[in-house]
């Protein structure tokens, strides 16, 4: 089967500050699904963040995520941890339908195909315009963090829910607004900024019925 990636790219927009993206005025989500559908997300921890930013990284992904209707879990894989009293994931069991998985790495250095503004990009198989795996670039976001002095976590966890609509709305898409608008202009990313952070009511109708039928 041919993969297609599909880069997500923040412009250079992003220097803004997001040390105050957890204040935004956000719109109301979505209207939840009666039955919650399951959504796993693997978040393969391979740059070693700390318990407090991938704490930031979920509590700012999760909310989108479940404002879909999606009954969203983490699982946090690693292959070691710093703290004895932490039980390391491994998350080396089969996956399964309901789940995703979400590489944190850093970017290559030397790779002519990849936008050097991707944040991150998924992977979709064109027969089914689906995917199971995204990545997200921890160095340029780290980056992008100390340069408008924002949360590093928090900004991850932005980008992660955006991929992670890649995986279940196809490639190449990108909505007007939400959090799959496809540029990020700093007056949306100021603290005072009335921003949506959310996926739009099509949006999440198609999300419910692809994670249904994965």
């Amino acid at each position: 089967m041919r993969i297609i990636r599909d880069a997500m790219t923040v412009g250079k927009g992003l220097a803004a500050c997001f040390a105050g993206v957890l204040f935004f005025s956000w719109a109301a989500p979505p209207l939840r699904a009666e039955s919650p559908i399951a959504l796993t997300v693997r978040v393969y921890n391979s740059v070693s963040l700390s318990p407090h930013e991938i704490a930031a990284v979920t509590a700012a992904a999760g909310p989108i995520l479940r404002d879909t209707g999606a009954d969203v879990t983490f699982r946090i894989c690693e292959r070691h941890s710093d703290d004895p009293a932490v039980v390391v994931d491994l998350c080396d069991d089969t996956l399964k339908p309901h789940e995703v998985v979400v590489r944190v790495i850093d970017a290559p250095r030397y790779n002519l195909q990849l936008d050097p503004l991707a944040y991150g990009l998924t992977y979709v198989v064109p027969e089914t315009n689906r995917g199971w795996l995204a990545t997200v670039f921890a160095d340029r976001i780290s980056a992008t963090a100390i340069r408008v002095g924002g949360d590093h976590g928090t900004l991850i966890g932005l980008v992660l829910a955006h991929e992670v609509g890649h995986l279940l709305l196809g490639q190449n898409y990108h909505g007007d607004a939400g959090v799959m608008r496809g540029n990020w202009p700093d007056q949306l990313l100021t603290p005072n900024a009335n921003v949506d952070w959310h996926f739009s009511t099509r949006e999440v109708a198609t999300i419910q019925q692809n994670i249904a039928t994965r």
